[in-house]
């Protein structure tokens, strides 16, 4: 009788362990369409005032309240972020791997092994402009902050 109830335990516990095993159908995502968004005239306004002949322009709106403008200038991928006022609030462009020759020099000195995955050069109104650089360095991922005499601000 014990071997019979140990073996029915075994049995439940195995198929138990079993079915945790199974991996699950993935769950059936559906698309939401983004609903697109206009700047007030305003912000539009102060925006091309800034980047005149910028075409193509992207508005979003962030859950701060500020308008974010992503467009290409000159070729490269630039976001920039004004106030519900048409204030200017920071802009960042992205330079992917191609960055200044002050900011990579520094970067090579202080990192000889380093790899460059991705760079952004980076202005707000509240502080001086700065690089944002993210390098892979020996296997780890580091993000490196510059500013643009090319001095490390970490």
């Amino acid at each position: 009788m014990k071997r019979v109830t140990l073996i029915i335990c075994a049995a439940l516990l195995s198929s138990g362990m079993a079915f945790a095993q199974q991996k699950k159908s993935p769950k059936k995502t559906t698309k939401v369409a983004v609903k697109k968004v206009e700047a007030p005239e305003n912000v539009k306004t102060a925006f091309q005032q800034n980047f005149t002949g910028s075409s193509d322009v992207i508005w979003t709106k962030s859950s701060s309240g500020n308008w974010i403008a992503n467009f290409n200038n000159a070729e490269v991928k630039t976001s920039a972020e004004y106030g519900g006022e048409g204030n200017w609030v920071a802009t960042r462009t992205e330079f992917g791997t191609n960055i200044p020759e002050g900011v990579s020099s520094t970067l090579k000195n202080k990192y000889p092994a380093a790899v460059v995955k991705e760079g952004w050069k980076i202005e707000r109104s509240d502080v001086a402009a700065y690089y944002k650089i993210s390098i892979d360095d020996n296997g780890a991922a580091k993000t490196v902050l510059l500013n643009e005499a090319g001095t490390i601000t970490e």
